[in-house]
C-alpha cells in the first residue's frame, strides 16, 4: 500500500496555506514584529491564506515537501525565539523544555519517511513533557496567570470569581476584573486542586486536541497527517502560549477534539468538545456558523452546542449580571486600542474601524463557505481563516490570537491529508478482468 501525497503530489495551495500558518505563528511570536512591518507580514500571510482556501487547500493534503519546509521553519523560529521572556523565577526546566520541543519538531519528519505508530506516540508524550517542563521552568510575570490562580481558588471556596479582586498581579495590568468566559476559570480547576497551577490543566487540554489528532492521523494509516499533527502542538509560540496561561490552549484543544469526532462520525460528541471552546472564548462564537453550515455537524447540534455554553455560562451570570457584563462584554468594548497590537485598527481611521472588522470576516466566511470542502479538515481551516481575519481588523491582538489561527491551519491540513486513504494496488487475475 502507498499514500497519495508523495514528496510532490501534494496540493501547491495545501503547502502554501501551511507555510502561510508557519510564518504567522513565528513571526507573532517575536515581539521585534509588532510594528507596522509585522502588520505587513500578517496582513500579508491572511491575504495569502485566503487565497490558498480559494485555490482548493482543503482539497488535497500538503506535500511531503511542503511538510517538510514547514518543519525547519518551525525549528528555525524556535531557535530564533524562545520562550525565555515575560517570565520569573526561571530554573533549567524552561531551557530542558525548550530542547524537548526542539526534538520533537525533529522527530517528526521521521513520519514523513516511514508510517510508525511508535514514534507518533512518543512525539506526542515528548509535547506534553515539553510542556511539562516549560511551566515548572518559570511563572509569567503577567496578569492573566494570578487571575487563573485566584479565580480557581474563589470557585473552591464558594466566590464569584467575577466579583473578586486578585493579587499577584504585575503593577499596571488587570487585577479587578475577570474578563472571560467562566469555562477559562472550570477546565483549568484539576490543574489548580492536583498540581497547584491551572497550567498543567489547560496543557494537558491542548495536548489532548493534538493527541486526537495524531491518532486519527496513524489510524488513517497518513504519515504527512502524523507529521502535521505532531507540528500542530510545536507550532512557534506554542511554549509560550501554555507557558503564559492564555486560554487558547483550551480553545484549542476543544476545537481539535470536536472535528475529529465529527471526522469518525461522533457528531453528538463533538458538540460536547465544542461547548468547551465557546465557553472559555468570547470570538470562538464567530466560528459557530461555520459548524453549523457544514452538513456532518450541522445546525442542531450548532444549536445544542450554544445551548450548552450558555447552560455553563448563566449561573455566573445571574449571579452578578452588571458585573458579569462589565468584566465580559465592556471590559473589551470600552477597552483602548494598544499601539502595539498586532493589527490593522490603529492605522484606520475611527468610522472606518468597526466597519474593516466586519468586512474581513464577512469575507472570510465568504471564502470559506465557496472555498472549502464540507469535510472536517474544511471545517478548521474555515475555522482558521475567520479567526485570521478577525485578529487582523480587531482591536487588540497579540501572539495567542494569531497562534490559535495558526494552530487550526495545520489542524485542518492534518485532517485534509488523513482523508486520502492508502491506495491497495491490486492486480485482477486474467480470467476475473471484466470484459
Amino acid at each position: 500500500m502507498r499514500e497519495p501525497d508523495r514528496w510532490t503530489g501534494g496540493s501547491r495551495a495545501a503547502d502554501a496555506a501551511l507555510l502561510l500558518a508557519v510564518l504567522v505563528a513565528g513571526s507573532a511570536s517575536r515581539h521585534a514584529v509588532y510594528n507596522p512591518v509585522g502588520i505587513v507580514i500578517l496582513v500579508l500571510a491572511v491575504a495569502g491564506l485566503g487565497a490558498a482556501v480559494w485555490s482548493g487547500a482543503g482539497r488535497r493534503g500538503p506535500s511531503r515537501a511542503g511538510v517538510l519546509l514547514a518543519l525547519a521553519g518551525a525549528l528555525v523560529a524556535q531557535v530564533l525565539k524562545p520562550p525565555y521572556m515575560n517570565v520569573d523565577h526561571r530554573t533549567w526546566a524552561l531551557r530542558a523544555g525548550v530542547y524537548v520541543a526542539m526534538a520533537v519538531t525533529v522527530l517528526a519528519v521521521v513520519p514523513l519517511l516511514r508510517r510508525s505508530p511508535a514514534v507518533a506516540a512518543v512525539a506526542v508524550g515528548a509535547t506534553g513533557v515539553a510542556y511539562g517542563l516549560v511551566i515548572a521552568g518559570g511563572q509569567p510575570l503577567i496578569d492573566v496567570w494570578p487571575i487563573l490562580q485566584g479565580a480557581t481558588r474563589g470557585v473552591v471556596e464558594g466566590r464569584n470569581p467575577y466579583g473578586m479582586t486578585f493579587t499577584g498581579v504585575p503593577p499596571g495590568q488587570v487585577n479587578d476584573c475577570f474578563n472571560y468566559l467562566p469555562g477559562t476559570f472550570l477546565v483549568p480547576l484539576p490543574g489548580r486542586l492536583l498540581a497547584g497551577d491551572v497550567r498543567y490543566a489547560e496543557a494537558a487540554v491542548l495536548l489532548a486536541g493534538v493527541a486526537a489528532l495524531a491518532w486519527y492521523a496513524v489510524r488513517r494509516r497518513s504519515g504527512t497527517a502524523t507529521a502535521l499533527a505532531v507540528l500542530a502542538g510545536v507550532l512557534p509560540g506554542s511554549l509560550y502560549d501554555v507557558q503564559q496561561a492564555w486560554n487558547e490552549a483550551v480553545v484549542f484543544g476543544g476545537l481539535a477534539a470536536a472535528a475529529v469526532l465529527v471526522a469518525v462520525r461522533r457528531p453528538w460528541w463533538a458538540a460536547a468538545a465544542l461547548v468547551v471552546a465557546l465557553a472559555t472564548k468570547q470570538h470562538v462564537v464567530l466560528l459557530l456558523p461555520l459548524w453549523a453550515l457544514w452538513p456532518a455537524f450541522g445546525p442542531r447540534r450548532a444549536l445544542a452546542a450554544a445551548a450548552g455554553a450558555g447552560a455553563v455560562t448563566l449561573p455566573w451570570f445571574l449571579a452578578d449580571p452588571g458585573r458579569f457584563w462589565h468584566c465580559v462584554v465592556d471590559f473589551f468594548v470600552d477597552l483602548p486600542a494598544r499601539e502595539d497590537s498586532l493589527s490593522v485598527w490603529q492605522l484606520l481611521p475611527g468610522p472606518l474601524r468597526a466597519v474593516t472588522v466586519l468586512a474581513l470576516v464577512a469575507a472570510a466566511y465568504v471564502l470559506a463557505v465557496r472555498g472549502l470542502p464540507r469535510t472536517p479538515g474544511g471545517l478548521l481551516l474555515g475555522c482558521g481563516l475567520v479567526l485570521a481575519a478577525f485578529a487582523l481588523a480587531n482591536k487588540q491582538s497579540f501572539l495567542n490570537q494569531w497562534l490559535l489561527a495558526a494552530q487550526l491551519v495545520v489542524a485542518g491540513l492534518t485532517l485534509v491529508a488523513a482523508a486520502s486513504r492508502p491506495v491497495r494496488e491490486v492486480s485482477l487475475p486474467a480470467a476475473a478482468t471484466p470484459s
